[in-house]
């Protein structure tokens, strides 16, 4: 039987793109179907790792990746009385994998890079503003019906990724089911280009405001891109919080509308959940359409980016007949435990961060305080590591770094 494609992606975001900078590679016949028709120019992600560093740079991009992105500055966490409870820093060189291990980036250039990169494989169509509005398969072959602006048409591949995010249609086509894993919390994350004035004004670090009364990140950007992750409290409305006024409100405690110029400000339900299926015979699901983690670490594309990496050499070796097409159940075996488990620190550290009960906060910063204590005292004189450390400190003067516990409250 004759196949337009070998393997048809669905999405075309970081995830799809790097799926089609694979296959494209290998001189796979590829076609990419993305809805939209231009790269969403606000930040998403903004956490990227030595790991996927090595990625790109087998896929030839890494170079052009690189003057996004910024090392990922030192991290501290501040308790219910705006004290210093733990401060991690990051990893010093040499570095294992060549590159900085924990990166901040800008995604919309980071996209245009990758975009670029597969526009050089002959092998790989993109049809840009086109949708999936049907799947069908049977043991040879998957016919996707798909729209775009003259109509409908229909095409047949091999196989078929799915790397169209959350609310995934191909997940939706397969029946494919998200299970719980238990974390499910209402956030507000706002993107700033700050001015030179309120960037005096700011912590030259990343912070965790671990307050019960309004729980906080902070993160620095590359540049002077800023970003808040805020959680909101029962009975604020999602949608009206996202109105500049009440995000201004919120961003009082460290600077003023005369300060920055606000990129976005979206709400978000920050979900723990994994798919109960990643693989329906020929078609499979990656990235956001088959796992959601709450960002408190940045690995949400970052997983994305391993499971098409972890896919796509599995199809190229089947699809070549280097390997029976049983190899490929070993991607859902392989990336569903890794995520799953990954998943579950990440919980945990967002329960710490999230708890809103002031005596059970106390009784963390407590904590927090005497682990670091024995840490120190463990490691007399130790100045560097090749590992992410902590430092816990007494209570300091954090006037510049933490907030007040009142105006979080606000």
């Amino acid at each position: 039987m004759i196949f337009e494609y070998d393997v048809v992606i669905v999405g075309y975001g970081p995830a799809g793109a790097i799926a089609a900078l694979w296959l494209g590679q290998a001189g796979l016949r590829t076609l990419v179907v993305e809805k939209s028709e231009t790269i969403w120019q606000i930040p998403r992600a903004i956490a990227i790792d030595h790991e996927i560093l090595r990625v790109l740079q087998n896929l030839n991009v890494a170079e052009e990746v690189l003057p996004f992105t910024a090392p990922f500055s030192t991290s501290e966490h501040f308790g219910v009385d705006g004290q210093l409870i733990r401060r991690i820093h990051v990893v010093e060189p040499p570095y294992p994998l060549g590159y900085t291990p924990t990166m901040v980036f800008t995604q919309p250039p980071f996209e245009a890079v990758l975009r670029k990169q597969v526009s050089t494989h002959a092998s790989v169509t993109v049809k840009l503003g086109f949708e999936v509005v049907g799947l069908e398969q049977d043991k040879s072959t998957v016919t996707t019906r798909i729209k775009g602006p003259n109509g409908e048409q229909y095409v047949t591949s091999r196989y078929l990724i799915g790397c169209d995010g959350a609310s995934s249609t191909v997940r939706r086509q397969m029946g494919i089911k998200l299970n719980d894993l238990g974390f499910d919390e209402p956030w507000l994350v706002v993107d700033v280009m700050v001015h030179e004035s309120g960037l005096a004004k700011l912590p030259q670090t990343s912070a965790q405001y671990c307050n019960p009364k309004r729980p906080a990140t902070f993160i620095v950007g590359p540049g002077n891109h800023r970003r808040w992750e805020i959680m909101l409290s029962e009975g604020e409305d999602a949608r009206e919080m996202e109105k500049p006024e009440n995000v201004w409100r919120l961003l009082s405690p460290w600077l003023m509308p005369s300060d920055g110029t606000l990129w976005r400000a979206s709400s978000y339900r920050f979900h723990a959940l994994l798919a109960a299926e990643w693989r329906r015979d020929r078609v499979f699901i990656a990235g956001d359409a088959a796992h959601q983690q709450p960002p408190f670490i940045g690995q949400g594309m970052c997983q994305g980016v391993r499971d098409v990496t972890n896919l796509c050499w599995k199809l190229i070796a089947v699809l070549s007949g280097a390997a029976h097409e049983t190899l490929l159940d070993t991607y859902e075996a392989e990336r569903s435990q890794h995520v799953h488990m990954l998943t579950s620190r990440i919980k945990a550290i967002g329960h710490h961060i999230c708890e809103r009960d002031p005596v059970a906060a106390r009784q963390r910063d407590a904590t927090l305080l005497l682990q670091g204590a024995a840490w120190l005292q463990r490691s007399p004189g130790r100045r560097s590591y090749r590992s992410l450390k902590q430092v816990c400190s007494h209570p300091r003067d954090t006037r510049r770094s933490a907030p007040s516990s009142r105006s979080l409250g606000s």
